[in-house]
């Protein structure tokens, strides 16, 4: 003997909007302020790591003789302090051996170019 199932979709649809997580505007002032605050903050510290990438990239990573190892992981430092600040969620050994693999191919590539 089968059961027969019925599914109300009308109800299940109600039931997952009613599950969702619902975020609160903000109640006081104070609480707007302390956001915005901490908006601006983080504009300041990823406009900060932007500069320092600027920085890094602008070094020489190789010349003729070999690469420049303390430039090559200053690049990629910074490369993982611009990303985090960009995107939250990501620690610094995932971001860092992406980095790390960046600035040795952009270094591989300085060293193609100024051997020719």
């Amino acid at each position: 003997m089968s059961i027969r199932r019925q599914i109300s979709w009308t109800a299940a649809t109600r039931d997952m909007r009613n599950d969702r997580t619902i975020v609160a505007a903000p109640a006081t002032l104070a609480e707007r302020i302390a956001r915005q605050h901490a908006r601006e903050e983080n504009v300041r510290a990823y406009r900060a790591a932007q500069a320092s990438l600027a920085v890094a990239a602008a070094q020489p990573l190789a010349s003729a003789g070999g690469y420049d190892r303390a430039a090559i992981m200053t690049l990629a430092n910074a490369i993982v302090r611009e990303r985090m600040t960009a995107r939250l969620g990501q620690s610094y050994r995932a971001l860092i051996g992406k980095a790390l693999k960046q600035a040795w191919s952009a270094a591989r590539d300085a060293r193609r170019a100024a051997a020719h």
